[in-house]
């Protein structure tokens, strides 16, 4: 876990709680370093109630202008709407993921991910790992 970059990832938690119908029952904000050192993730979510999943993506990715060919991805076993992005940030490549459904909303955040790659697959399992149906 990166203490350093905690605080964006905190931050934008703090904001999604924002785009909540209500209170948030759960919410995350933190930051991992891969173990081989090759990118960072930055993780921010929240659960609560969504009423527009589609919208809340889109005042997402309102607030970030930097990034180009925002896209369509596939949101994960947990359904709902996603969308992945890339930019650079002080000569850093950047790969945004975010998604909203009718009871959450996230957004993985890749820092120094290959310009070549895709972090579509990464941004599923992380959701995965962040996001469990309640039983």
């Amino acid at each position: 876990m990166s203490r350093t970059l905690r605080e964006p990832a905190q931050k934008n938690m703090g904001s999604f709680k924002e785009l909540l119908d209500g209170e948030p029952t759960s919410a995350v904000g933190t930051a991992y370093t891969a173990a081989d050192e090759q990118y960072t993730a930055l993780v921010s979510g929240v659960s609560g109630k969504v009423t527009d999943p589609k919208a809340t993506l889109d005042r997402i990715f309102a607030t970030l202008p930097r990034l180009s060919g925002v896209k369509p991805t596939r949101p994960g076993p947990m359904g709902g709407e996603a969308r992945c992005g890339k930019g650079e940030t002080q000569g850093v490549n950047v790969e945004v993921c975010a998604w909203a459904d009718h009871h959450s909303i996230g957004m993985v955040t890749f820092l120094g991910f290959p310009k070549s790659g895709s972090a579509d697959s990464l941004f599923v399992r992380a959701r995965s790992q962040l996001e469990h149906p309640v039983t």
